[in-house]
């Protein structure tokens, strides 16, 4: 188990980031983070894409939870920081998550919106990112608790999972002229998928996923036939309540591993045994407080793959020693609530930079310099 690393990364003021090599954290103005979202809405997530086609990583904004509240898209002006921000839709929804991908093949990010007991909508972006609501998704309006999505059958276009928290998850296939075929369920024992990721699991070519799932059922193995169906099995050792995972090869064998993070504070890494096997959980205690969001990415540019944490409290790096070992840095100290984590580029730099959904709060940047 990891025990905290004893330097700190405070948000406010900025000091160095310590994870295997030190970082610095900075913007354009001086300083290493800011709000741009000074309303605090309920936001239940954030992701990165851009949306106005001028080459920078834009913000979408999934507000609401189980209130009615309106989505944001937030433009960023180039060195990560949003001045302009436009209304997703017309309507205040109880919005999970919002999926930045091209719907109907005119290369550029249209935005399909996942939410709490209302259907899923869509819409299109006209390619300097006005958004224009083109419909919503049969089928859908479950307990949804978040989405992602990857090209399932093949075919080049991205099609989605949404997770649902009460009930059983949907498989939505794209159409491939800019919407979606009525939502199919995934049928599996228990429910309480909140979260999941996707990849190569068993080595066939194709993208397989994983649901992180709570209220202490096992999270579950999809295995994509490269068509959109799906064998589904628990993983073992898994039951808990878990609320977000990632798939990444975190040990450096170039076998896939699982990642689950759970209300108690903890990570629980299961390594990749190949074709779809995965080994008994190797836990770290990176809170005292739950972990709400899971991101990663090589923060610390060493070559192999870190991962970040939203939690109810401090947030934190957790660095990565190339062989699935982790130290855990604390970043923020504040009583914020951070629903979603992302990482990327947006100030150019050519570094990962992080962006915080803080429900009940402004949401947040922090840049971090690469040198």
């Amino acid at each position: 188990m990891a025990s905290p690393a004893s330097g700190r990364f405070w948000l406010y003021p900025i000091a160095c980031l310590a994870i295997g090599s030190e970082l610095q954290a900075h913007d354009n103005s001086g300083t290493g983070s800011h709000d741009f979202d000074l309303e605090a809405h309920f936001t239940a997530d954030i992701a990165l894409a851009d949306a106005d086609g001028d080459g920078d990583l834009d913000v979408f904004v999934a507000n609401g939870r189980h209130w009615a509240q309106p989505d944001f898209v937030y433009f960023n002006v180039g060195n990560g920081r949003m001045l302009e921000a436009r209304p997703l839709g017309d309507s205040k929804s109880a919005s999970y998550t919002v999926l930045p991908i091209d719907v109907d093949n005119d290369d550029d990010v249209d935005a399909v919106v996942v939410r709490e007991l209302l259907p899923v909508q869509i819409f299109h972006n006209d390619g300097a990112g006005n958004f224009a609501l083109f419909g919503v998704v049969d089928g859908t309006g479950g307990a949804a608790r978040g989405g992602f999505s990857f090209d399932a059958t093949g075919d080049g276009n991205a099609d989605i999972i949404v997770v649902n928290r009460i009930g059983e998850s949907q498989f939505l296939e794209a159409d491939g002229v800019g919407g979606f075929k009525p939502a199919v369920d995934i049928p599996a024992p228990g429910q309480g998928a909140t979260g999941g990721d996707f990849a190569d699991l068993d080595g066939d070519g194709d993208l397989d996923a994983v649901l992180a799932r709570r209220d202490g059922n096992s999270s579950l193995i999809l295995l994509n036939d490269g068509k959109g169906q799906f064998t589904v099995a628990s993983l073992p050792e898994s039951e808990g309540d878990h609320r977000k995972g990632l798939l990444a090869d975190f040990d450096g064998d170039k076998i896939t591993d699982i990642v689950l993070s759970a209300s108690d504070g903890s990570l629980s890494l299961f390594r990749g045994l190949g074709g779809g096997g995965f080994g008994p959980p190797v836990r770290t205690q990176v809170s005292d407080v739950p972990i709400m969001s899971i991101a990663k990415g090589d923060i610390d540019r060493d070559g192999d793959i870190d991962i970040v944490a939203g939690t109810a409290a401090d947030n934190v790096f957790i660095g990565n020693d190339g062989a699935g070992n982790f130290t855990i840095v604390p970043i923020q100290p504040s009583e914020r609530v951070t629903y979603g984590v992302r990482l990327g580029d947006m100030n150019g730099d050519g570094s990962l930079d992080l962006v915080m959904a803080n429900s009940g709060s402004p949401n947040s940047v922090l840049l971090i310099d690469p040198e």
